[in-house]
């Protein structure tokens, strides 16, 4: 069996239909959604009055404060005061060490002994012995000026003296046989305590080298005083040699200076000795 040939296309059929070409839509703009919502000229900001709450509350804290004061106060003075118990210890009692010690007689009193005339207070002359022909100093005082001219500068010591309290000076000098003995008894002011140790210090350092001897010390002391016994000749301007002796000692505002010239190295004992005496009446 034959299939059909197919149908030929009529004139409605061939003719094309010409496309109809729309206009692209025209883009829409969105509104912005947002409003603008900073004013393009924004007013400044008035200041805000201050108010008075925080005075009012500063001084309501103030007015309580002081009421509450007052009234505890009221109250507390109005109620009867209340005993206190007995104390249930033993008071302290103080040892008589830290009681008022009674106050010290003239004889006592160092400073009643040293104030007085300090020409009383040097050492006798020893028996046997005789006095210089030329005794140094003015009925026993010694003044600056015969105390300094011993050094090798005495303008230089004269200011240090006088700069460290220097008040007055006593002296007793003597001959045993062919040794020549001379005792000075020094004071200066109660306000400068150091003086007296400093004198003694500054002349234990000179007679250490002139002497060439070292320090025997003064019994029952701190080690600081003692004599100082010479053994090394020294020369005169006429050519003659003699030793030196030195003993030195303080106590409170006096000092003691002995100085010893003789023919033969020195003898400790005797100087020694003369140096405890004197101490011994201070």
């Amino acid at each position: 069996m034959s299939t059909p040939p197919p149908a030929e296309p009529g004139p409605e059929a061939a003719a094309e239909v010409p496309a109809v070409t729309e206009p692209a839509p025209e883009p829409v703009t969105e509104p912005d959604l947002v409003p603008d919502l900073v004013p393009e000229h924004e007013p400044e900001p008035k200041p805000r009055p201050r108010g008075r709450t925080a005075k009012i509350m500063a001084a309501a804290v103030v007015l309580g404060v002081l009421g509450g004061a007052g009234t505890g106060y009221a109250v507390q003075a109005a109620r009867t005061p209340t005993p206190l118990p007995p104390l249930a210890v033993t008071q302290p009692t103080y040892p008589s060490a830290h009681r008022v010690a009674p106050a010290l007689t003239a004889a006592q009193d160092d400073m009643v002994k040293t104030d007085g005339d300090l020409t009383k207070l040097l050492v006798p002359i020893p028996s046997g012995a005789k006095p210089w022909d030329t005794p140094a100093g003015n009925d026993g005082w010694l003044d600056l000026y015969s105390l300094s001219s011993d050094y090798t500068k005495p303008d230089a010591e004269m200011r240090y003296e006088l700069s460290h309290g220097f008040r007055r000076a006593a002296v007793q000098t003597w001959m045993q046989g062919s040794v020549s003995y001379e005792v000075d008894v020094i004071q200066y002011r109660h306000n400068d305590e150091t003086a007296p140790n400093q004198f003694v210090l500054d002349g234990e350092n000179y007679a250490r080298q002139d002497a060439a001897a070292q320090l025997q010390m003064l019994p029952h002391t701190a080690g600081q005083y003692g004599v100082y016994a010479g053994t090394k000749a020294l020369t005169r301007s006429d050519g003659s040699t003699y030793y030196r002796g030195y003993g030195f000692a303080a106590h409170g505002d006096l000092c003691v200076q002995i100085l010893v010239f003789s023919p033969n190295p020195v003898d400790a004992k005797p100087l020694m000795t003369e140096l405890q005496n004197q101490m011994e009446r201070l």
